[in-house]
């Protein structure tokens, strides 16, 4: 499958924006002592929100909510006790691996 969120450039993407992983990780950890199910939607939500509160006025930070299924499963894939957390869908064509 070709397109913008293939897992090259996620690997890519990822290894040049460390800061995104680490919060969605201490973000969905947090979250994950209260709730059995969530949204890793919401998680990139409040990703946005910590960095417009963290940069300076002159940095922008963009994530695109292509991403959030690639971080969900990689959180899940260093977390596997949190495997229900997330609602993972299974398409024909995907970026990711079965």
């Amino acid at each position: 499958m070709k397109g913008k969120w293939t897992k090259e450039n996620f690997e890519e993407y990822h290894s040049t924006n460390p800061e995104v992983f680490q919060l969605f990780e201490k973000f969905t950890l947090q979250v994950a002592q209260r709730r059995r199910k969530y949204s890793a939607k919401a998680i990139f939500h409040r990703i946005r929100w910590e960095m417009a509160m963290t940069k300076n006025e002159n940095e922008e930070f963009k994530i695109d909510d292509g991403w959030i299924s690639h971080y969900a499963r990689l959180f899940v894939k260093l977390h596997p006790r949190h495997v229900d957390l997330f609602e993972f869908r299974s398409r024909q064509v995907s970026y990711h691996a079965a």
